[in-house]
């Protein structure tokens, strides 16, 4: 199990100190760990239940957010961001801001095979990790929300910037030619695991037809997709 000082560390980067530790190594341990600890008739309980309920907080906390600090934003548009700032690639870079998989209880597997840098595995333990939070803090929003705002609205900013979906867009152009397929790969990726910095080509069959980088794939392949709009489609943003 983590250590207390590791905890301890942990918490320093949270910004928040548990009464209850045990729900915080608890939001720590993956599946794998706990079913281990299992076959030895050690009683353990994995971060899935908490990762349920840190699913749903988030959401509301995003919800409001967005609905409390984009007033003039219509529903759609509001929607559009919300799945930009809670889907597995921002929580999996929030995880990382915070090196959360150094801290994660893994079996021997899931360790063997780099499991601390999945992007599910982050995700999933991001969320129980707000699951913890607000069991800890007497079931109120107040807390998680002090902790999750810093990461949500610095990625709303980003999205609401550029929240047209190239992808979509460049993907109808292509199917309007029968045989053709687009796809999209990773090139590159520098920097470190927490703030890494993604390179795509947009692929038309073999063909590259457009570039793109973004600290996330997702937003390295909708640059890739707007690159190629400009470049071969002569379409204007």
């Amino acid at each position: 199990m983590s250590n207390g000082k590791n905890l301890c560390t942990l918490e320093q980067k949270l910004g928040y100190s548990f009464e209850n530790k045990g729900l915080l190594s608890e939001a720590l341990t993956h599946s794998s760990y706990a079913n281990e600890l299992m076959q030895r008739n050690i009683p353990s309980r994995s971060n899935e239940r908490l990762e349920f309920l840190g699913d749903s907080v988030l959401e509301i906390i995003a919800s409001t957010y967005l609905f409390e600090s984009y007033a003039d934003v219509p529903e759609g548009e509001l929607t559009k961001i919300r799945s930009e700032i809670i889907c597995t690639d921002a929580l999996c870079d929030y995880a990382k801001e915070i090196g959360l998989g150094d801290y994660l209880l893994l079996g021997n597997g899931e360790r063997k095979y780099d499991g601390k840098n999945k992007p599910t595995t982050l995700e999933n333990a991001f969320e129980a990790l707000l699951g913890a939070i607000y069991l800890d803090s007497g079931c109120t929003l107040e807390r998680v929300r002090d902790f999750a705002i810093p990461y949500i609205s610095k990625r709303a900013k980003e999205a609401e910037i550029d929240s047209t979906d190239y992808k979509s867009e460049l993907q109808q152009i292509i199917q309007q030619t029968p045989g053709e397929t687009l796809s999209y790969e990773v090139t590159d990726r520098v920097g470190p695991d927490n703030a890494p910095t993604f390179t795509v080509a947009a692929l038309l069959n073999s063909n590259v037809i457009g570039t793109g980088t973004g600290h996330s794939k997702r937003k390295a392949e909708q640059n890739a997709a707007k690159n190629a709009l400009t470049r071969f489609f002569k379409k204007s943003y």
